[in-house]
């Protein structure tokens, strides 16, 4: 086996097992995502209608480039068979070499324009007319991950930077963890001293959190925002009378109050960082 074979196949493992991580436990104690199937172009093509709705993870070589998301895959890197795979990549933001190994995961179905539009609302299908009417109801994978020999992800995708105010929210929301875990430290002697500082700290937090929520029109991200304001002030007012227990009470609903907000608000990126959804 060639060594951009061998690297190529280590792409299948890396993307299989970033797969795996995401699908997570089963919804409701039943069902879950569906799981990935590794297999050959080749075994695909030759019995699509096995694979039909299968999440599927290959390895073949880039038989032609049909458009800035679209592309074919071949078995055979050293001829054409005629054989070739359809792959639409929505989010592809770099052609794969032509000839070249890639591995490439997502779902298979039966090509049709239609069918596309219903599965990614978000995808305008850039494929010519002939190409359409050439593989309208053949298999077709709708790529989620699309890796190099070089183990880059060519569909991941790349996020837009942050203006400003994202800025200075994503400040505001990374002094909240460490602040609250100093908190919880100076809660167990008590330190009237280091939870006062503690607590300004995420007074100021929060009020900024709050203010971008508000200035996005996010109502119910705000008024988790604002409930958060008013822990942290039970909090400021149970340090100043060494009401201690109030102080630890605060702290606990506030814990449960980010870990809502955080689910229900937050999303993770391809590169493995948060943004608020939306």
């Amino acid at each position: 086996m060639r060594h951009s074979q061998i690297v190529a196949l280590a792409g299948i493992v890396f993307v299989s097992s970033l797969a795996l991580r995401a699908q997570g436990p089963p919804a409701g104690g039943g069902g879950g995502a569906k799981p990935l199937v590794p297999m050959t172009a080749s075994s695909l093509l030759r019995d699509p209608q096995s694979h039909i709705g299968e999440n599927v993870s290959l390895m073949a070589t880039v038989d032609a480039i049909l458009s800035k998301t679209a592309f074919t895959l071949d078995q055979d890197a050293s001829k054409h068979t005629g054989q070739e795979l359809l792959v639409l990549a929505p989010t592809l933001n770099a052609a794969p070499d032509l000839n070249g190994y890639v591995t490439v995961q997502g779902e298979v179905f039966r090509f049709d324009p239609a069918e596309v539009a219903k599965r990614n609302k978000s995808y305008t299908l850039d494929l010519p007319q002939d190409a359409i009417a050439k593989y309208q109801g053949k298999p077709v994978i709708l790529a989620t991950a699309v890796v190099n020999p070089k183990l880059v992800d060519l569909a991941k995708r790349v996020l837009p930077p942050m203006t400003p105010a994202e800025m200075e929210f994503r400040k505001a929301m990374l002094a909240i963890n460490p602040t609250f875990t100093a908190l919880r430290g100076g809660l167990d002697a008590p330190n009237a001293a280091t939870v006062k500082e503690q607590v300004t700290i995420l007074k100021t937090s929060f009020t900024a959190v709050e203010a971008y929520f508000k200035s996005k029109g996010t109502t119910e991200a705000a008024g988790y925002a604002g409930e958060a304001i008013k822990a942290v002030t039970t909090m400021e007012q149970g340090a100043a009378t060494a009401k201690w227990e109030d102080v630890k009470a605060a702290a606990g609903t506030l814990q449960g109050m980010c870990a809502t907000c955080h689910g229900a608000f937050r999303e993770r990126q391809d590169d493995g960082s948060f943004r608020i959804k939306g």
